[in-house]
């Protein structure tokens, strides 16, 4: 076999072939372009994991600032709760406020069962988290209300688009929030003339 390669080869490129294996001067660049895609891959993930996290705690932020500002009230008109949604689009900042959907509302339960749990008004802002009207049945958690007291509801829903992955990823993902918090000043919060009794 040796004689068949010097024949073809010569004896000079054999030599030259022995020692390509020998040689070891151009393995970093290789060990750093096999490893460059998997290193941006978890850097832009990372990155995009971040920011998830980031809008989903400012839809937690928003839901609670919410529910303690109508609760603080014994009294809303429409054109309050209107400048509690300005104050809302305002923490939601950098992101886009028209993503985020939010509905308020006071649920009372009945004076004889905590179970029995009804609307007494509700507001949507930018179509609202869910579809709610006055005197609708809204199930609370065990425990949130007592037998003839209110709580008021904020549910918020944030369609969150991926920032970096958006041209992979088309599809939104809602990260949602809801928020139980009793009226501060009365037992139920007046909204419009609409209260709970």
């Amino acid at each position: 076999m040796r004689k068949f390669g010097q024949l073809f080869f010569g004896q000079r490129r054999l030599n030259r072939m022995g020692g390509f294996g020998k040689d070891a001067s151009g393995v970093a660049a290789i060990e750093f372009a096999m490893i460059v895609p998997l290193m941006l891959m978890m850097f832009v993930g990372a990155v995009e994991f971040s920011q998830a996290i980031t809008v989903d705690r400012r839809v937690s932020q928003v839901a609670s600032a919410t529910a303690d500002l109508v609760a603080r009230s014994k009294t809303l008109t429409t054109t309050d709760m209107n400048g509690i949604t300005q104050v809302v689009e305002q923490l939601v900042k950098p992101y886009d406020h028209t993503l985020l959907k939010m509905s308020v509302m006071n649920v009372a339960a009945s004076p004889s069962d905590a179970t029995d749990t009804k609307i007494c008004w509700a507001y949507a802002h930018n179509g609202g988290a869910g579809s709610y009207s006055k005197n609708d049945s809204y199930s609370l958690p065990t425990g949130v209300v007592e037998a003839g007291d209110s709580v008021i509801v904020t549910e918020v829903k944030y369609a969150y688009e991926p920032l970096i992955f958006n041209h992979f990823i088309t599809s939104t993902k809602n990260l949602e929030e809801t928020f139980y918090l009793k009226p501060r000043l009365s037992s139920y919060v007046e909204y419009d003339g609409n209260g709970c009794t």
